[in-house]
């Protein structure tokens, strides 16, 4: 096991700091009313080291996909269901259980929605979930010895459909409930035609 160098503890926790500070400027001021300034302020960094950890305002909603994709992959690995369909479904309701449980997100859920219908959703974000996608998809196929090509629909169905789902919901509603039951609502009717 290798442990972590002054550097990267430092790092760790500068990041940490810039994400708690957000959060706290977010709930108390909203997003829109949120400067970048004012995070970095409130973290004890400069500008300059804001940024090189996020690249724009918007990265701070969704420093968590990151993780998220670890913990899909993980699940989707660890997963002894036979069929490409059940090792989705688990890897999804992962990411739902994942998202719905952490109070944070779900304050920030309405912000997310926000950026996702004013199209200024970062190029980070694109690339983040387009790698989650094609990794799970990958260690699915892999793992039920399936062919990706027939993989590779049944987990863009099934990310596709919680995304827009939470998306859609967050704009009505902050109800940790309410968005999990809308999202696996949203799972189960995507994996539907790939479960026979």
């Amino acid at each position: 096991m290798t442990s972590e160098n002054g550097h990267d503890a430092r790092r760790r926790r500068t990041h940490e700091a810039i994400l708690a500070s957000a959060g706290r400027l977010f709930a108390a001021q909203g997003f829109a009313g949120t400067t970048v300034a004012e995070v970095a302020r409130a973290a004890n960094v400069s500008e300059r080291t804001f940024y090189l950890h996020f690249p724009t305002k918007e990265d701070l909603l969704f420093d968590h996909v990151h993780a998220f994709t670890e913990l899909a992959w993980r699940v989707a690995e660890e997963s002894r269901a036979p069929s490409a369909a059940a090792r989705v479904d688990a890897a999804v309701r992962a990411l739902v259980d994942a998202a719905t449980s952490d109070g944070a997100l779900v304050a920030q859920a309405r912000a997310r929605a926000a950026l996702g219908g004013s199209g200024r959703v970062p190029a980070s974000l694109v690339a983040r979930l387009s790698s989650l996608a094609a990794g799970l998809a990958d260690r699915v196929a892999r793992g039920t010895r399936s062919p990706l090509r027939d993989v590779a629909p049944m987990v863009g169905a099934a990310v596709g459909a919680v995304e827009g789902a939470g998306l859609a919901l967050a704009r009505e509603t902050g109800d940790p409930a309410a968005l999990r039951s809308g999202m696996l609502a949203a799972l189960d009717a995507a994996l539907a035609g790939f479960r026979h």
